[in-house]
């Protein structure tokens, strides 16, 4: 089965109007960086990272050996997130995968385990809609979506993107419980940048 990945990594995340950076776990390493080094590691076939056009990728990490991943680039990422996905799914659906894995930039927590297990219960579930994760009760992403929903994702509109289907009872899903709040997003007015570095740093002696 083959599964593929998009990292949505377009966005402004703008705050009063201020381009927001991706917060530092380190003195060189960012929230994003750690999340696509995780995504890699998934074998997600490709991996595409979703960027803007103005993006210098300085925060990329190097790719890892035999890796699949490629950039985006996306000109239409400042009209909302559902554009971005959609230049993420338009990159992935000539190779005509099984499934995809969204994750979105701005979530610290998306690790290579709790993505696995996305993989798995699809695969032990293969008439699943998607799998996702979920914090307080509210499926969220990193979210796996079936080939078949494929269509429904590309119709998406505005900055919610995803969240509609997760939330939607028309469609069969499944949800997995989530190890850490900073899985949430730095949307969450209760994310907390120390919170999250620690957990970075404990994960990184593992």
């Amino acid at each position: 089965m083959r599964v593929a990945g998009i990292y949505l990594a377009a966005g402004h995340g703008r705050r009063a109007g201020v381009p927001k950076a991706s917060p530092k776990l380190s003195s060189e390493v960012t929230s994003k960086s750690v999340v696509v080094s995780e995504l890699e590691r998934c074998t997600l076939d490709p991996l595409v990272v979703v960027v803007r056009a103005d993006d210098n990728l300085e925060w990329l990490p190097p790719a890892a050996e035999q890796s699949s991943r490629r950039t985006e680039t996306c000109l239409t990422a400042h009209l909302g997130l559902s554009f971005s996905l959609r230049c993420g799914l338009n990159a992935i659906l000539p190779l005509q995968p099984d499934a995809v894995v969204v994750a979105l930039a701005g979530q610290t927590s998306v690790t290579t385990s709790l993505v696995n297990r996305l993989k798995d219960m699809y695969m032990r579930n293969p008439e699943l809609d998607y799998v996702a994760g979920t914090y307080e009760g509210l499926a969220m992403p990193p979210a796996l979506f079936s080939k078949k929903m494929f269509t429904v994702l590309q119709e998406l509109e505005g900055e919610e993107a995803a969240a509609g289907i997760l939330r939607s009872s028309e469609y069969k899903g499944a949800v997995l419980q989530t190890d850490s709040a900073g899985f949430f997003s730095d949307a969450n007015p209760r994310f907390d940048i120390y919170e999250a570095r620690k957990e970075w740093s404990i994960r990184g002696e593992m």
